[in-house]
């Protein structure tokens, strides 16, 4: 339903894994690989940059899942098991990746994610395996909730890449369709009176300085969401209110579907019509457990400049 899948030809998985071959022969740092990000666009296969572009403007499918690219060095390193501390060495295969993303928008960092990465490791880490709705948790799940939608202007698209996935953990994805709310819900949500309250991996924003907004905007043909089902909550408590997230979570649970990502799979979001989750797994923390590389972009990066610096690239504090 909201999904788009496609596989490139043998000819375009050849000069991808001729060009992931070549960036892991000597990998950048992460500053070096933004410089480089517009030549590396215009090496990847022109069939990859159609499906990107033609998934940008889509008013169809809310992601794209590209299978298959090649995982170069990648494929032989264990997972890390302190995502923090990990090498920031950009491999080929997350060059592909931010290379893909600047075809989206403006990739960004989070000073308060992962100490400011470009790209942020999706690894289990025995510290916070019991934790709830963390990227580096395991135990328990991470509900479904929109990227940084504590944000008011939260990233226009999220990226997973995943490097490798042996209990084929699903990636689920849920979104509103035309006719899912009635009007009367819909105008409740759409009354900017809702805060988003950050997750535990965010701890180091200040929630002082989060303000109210909608659940919903936009068209009521192509509703657009900005939602976190365990931490959003009406600014003044109303009958009208509870009812109308009750409804939405039920029409986003119903909704709902598995994108079940293999070594090498690419899977774009537009994270302003979709929220995503993921089902909890038992972790082995021996090097062997799911690694996703998540990355995020701006198709209008001015709408939080005054929020940014620029270090090698857009970091937010």
């Amino acid at each position: 339903m909201f999904t788009h899948e496609v596989r490139l030809s043998a000819h375009s998985r050849q000069a991808l894994h001729v060009l992931v071959d070549e960036i892991d022969s000597a990998p950048p740092s992460e500053e070096t690989l933004y410089a480089s990000m517009p030549t590396l666009i215009t090496r990847l296969p022109a069939e990859l940059a159609e499906k990107i572009v033609a998934f940008r403007e889509s008013r169809t499918h809310d992601a794209l899942l590209v299978r298959g690219l090649p995982l170069g060095a990648m494929a032989s390193m264990p997972t890390p098991p302190d995502a923090y501390t990990a090498s920031r060495a950009a491999q080929g295969f997350s060059a592909v990746g931010i290379a893909v993303l600047g075809i989206l928008g403006t990739p960004f960092a989070y000073r308060g994610q992962q100490n400011g990465r470009l790209v942020n490791n999706i690894s289990p880490m025995s510290t916070t395996a019991n934790m709830s709705d963390v990227g580096t948790g395991s135990h328990r799940p991470f509900d479904l909730h929109s990227e940084d939608a504590f944000m008011l202007n939260p990233p226009s698209f999220l990226q997973l890449s995943c490097v490798r996935n042996p209990l084929r953990v699903p990636t689920t994805i849920s979104g509103l369709c035309s006719g899912d709310l009635d009007s009367e819900t819909l105008g409740e949500l759409r009354k900017p009176a809702y805060l988003v309250r950050t997750n535990p991996g965010q701890t180091g924003w200040d929630e002082k300085r989060l303000r109210p907004g909608p659940v919903v905007w936009g068209h009521h043909d192509r509703p657009l969401l900005r939602y976190n089902s365990a931490r959003t909550e009406p600014t003044m408590p109303t009958a009208g209110a509870a009812a109308a997230l009750d409804v939405l979570r039920k029409v986003l649970t119903r909704n709902a579907e598995d994108a079940c990502l293999a070594p090498g799979d690419l899977l774009a979001i537009n994270n302003y019509r979709l929220c995503h989750a993921r089902r909890s797994f038992p972790a082995r923390f021996n090097g062997s457990d799911r690694w996703l590389l998540r990355t995020v972009a701006y198709r209008d990066p001015y709408a939080i400049e005054d929020g940014a610096h620029y270090g090698g690239y857009p970091v937010l504090s």
